[in-house]
C-alpha cells in the first residue's frame, strides 16, 4: 500500500505526450496586441476622492482588527 503511489506517479510518467500535429492552425492564432492607450482612451483613469481613500482605509483596517481575531480564535 504504500509503493502505491509511487508506482501511480510511474505509470502516469509513462504515458505517451499528445501530439501537437492534432491542433487547428486556425485555433492557435493570437489577436493583435493594442497600444495601451488605446484600450483606455484619452482620459486619465480615475481616481480614489478624500473620501474615498479614507471609507478604504477604514474598511482595511476593520479586516486586519477581524484577521486577528480569527488568528486569535478558540
Amino acid at each position: 500500500m504504500r509503493g502505491l503511489p509511487a508506482l501511480v506517479l510511474l505509470l502516469a510518467a509513462c504515458t505517451a505526450a499528445p501530439d501537437p500535429e492534432g491542433v487547428p492552425e486556425s485555433a492557435g492564432a493570437y489577436p493583435p496586441l493594442l497600444p495601451l492607450e488605446a484600450v483606455l482612451g484619452p482620459e486619465a483613469p480615475p481616481r480614489a476622492g478624500p473620501g474615498e481613500a479614507a471609507q478604504l482605509a477604514a474598511r482595511a483596517a476593520a479586516l486586519r482588527v477581524r484577521a486577528a481575531t480569527l488568528r486569535a480564535g478558540p
